[in-house]
């Protein structure tokens, strides 16, 4: 698809029509493997609600140590303004057929312990906390102060 700016380009593994409830995401950035911060393929979503971009969501859809213990296969974040409208979970909620056609079983997130929001989020989700580990110190966040790191899984068997 193309916007102004750079060409988007997805695949088969991205379905489109990605809703859920008043949510519905649009892919704004495919990360190829080269270039991404995770070190795999991700893609980058704007959340939308009455076509208004109210955050981002990203699939990191492989199964490594740096996701599943550190910085989570998806990641989310909800612009101020939009806060406490359960927005987050329900663009999750529209991500999951994007991460089972990537193959996905289950996914990963993590957070820290201070993050309450994002807490309630993974919670309200249906999450598994599954451990706190500690961040290593040449792990990037953990410059900034962050020593721990909340394991939550997602079983997606049956999840709508």
């Amino acid at each position: 698809m193309t916007r102004p700016g750079p060409t988007v380009e997805a695949d088969d593994l991205v379905p489109s029509g990605l809703t859920f409830a008043e949510v519905s995401l649009r892919l704004s950035h495919v990360y190829p493997v080269e270039t991404s911060p995770w070190g795999v393929r991700t893609f980058r979503f704007d959340i939308l609600v009455d076509g208004t971009v109210t955050g981002t969501i990203s699939l990191r859809p492989a199964v490594t140590h740096l996701l599943t213990h550190l910085s989570g296969q998806v990641g989310f974040s909800v612009e101020p303004g939009f806060r406490g409208r359960g927005l987050a979970a329900k663009a999750v909620r529209a991500l999951l057929p994007a991460a089972r056609a990537h193959g996905l079983d289950a996914l990963w997130f993590t957070t820290t312990p201070d993050n309450a929001a994002s807490r309630r989020t993974l919670e309200k989700l249906g999450c598994a906390l599954v451990e706190s580990a500690a961040v290593p110190a040449d792990y990037v966040s953990h410059g900034s102060g962050e020593q721990v790191k909340l394991r939550y899984r997602l079983e997606l068997l049956g999840k709508v």
